[in-house]
């Protein structure tokens, strides 16, 4: 009886330690999505910046077309695969993110039913040791209750007995 109210307060105390474990989870996750979303941003205006950049108005040397057209093709090149190695990196963060979030969700839920195997063990523990405890009180009081009268004892009881029925009338 004693050892499954303490294992109930053992699985209760290690549910507390999951539930603190999956909080501080979800904080260092929302931190990381809010790093994420500030690394997408910086991203966004690196390629607004690129794509909103004009090649500067030819006024040195207007015999060299290429000088004065701005960024190279390999320049062009480079930026790209900067954006797109950053994209990818951007894109594998975020489907990381993504099964973080189905994980934990599916530890909350799993947290969640132990939870309730403890609720339902701990009625059920209640309940058997209300039902103990009514049949020691029954055993206790049976053992109070004195044994039949002796049978010389009988007579005396019995006119005991109708004594008091006939005061009572």
């Amino acid at each position: 009886m004693n050892t499954t109210h303490t294992s109930g307060t053992q699985e209760t105390a290690h549910l507390e330690k999951l539930r603190d474990q999956i909080s501080t989870d979800i904080e260092t996750m929302h931190q990381k999505e809010a790093s994420l979303r500030e690394y997408e941003q910086k991203l966004r205006n690196l390629v607004d910046q690129v794509q909103n950049t004009r090649p500067p108005q030819a006024t040195v040397a207007p015999h060299h077309p290429q000088a004065s057209a701005g960024p190279t093709q390999n320049d062009v090149d480079s930026a790209w695969e900067k954006y797109n190695r950053a994209h990818a990196l951007l894109e594998a963060a975020r489907r990381g993110l993504s099964d973080d979030r189905l994980a934990l969700k599916d530890r909350e839920e799993q947290v969640m039913i132990r939870e309730q195997e403890v609720a339902r063990r701990e009625a059920w523990v209640k309940v058997r040791e209300a039902e103990v405890a009514a049949k020691t009180k029954a055993l206790e009081e049976a053992a109070a209750k004195p044994a039949k009268p002796s049978f010389t004892m009988a007579p005396f009881q019995a006119a005991k007995n109708l004594l008091h029925i006939g005061k009572a009338t």
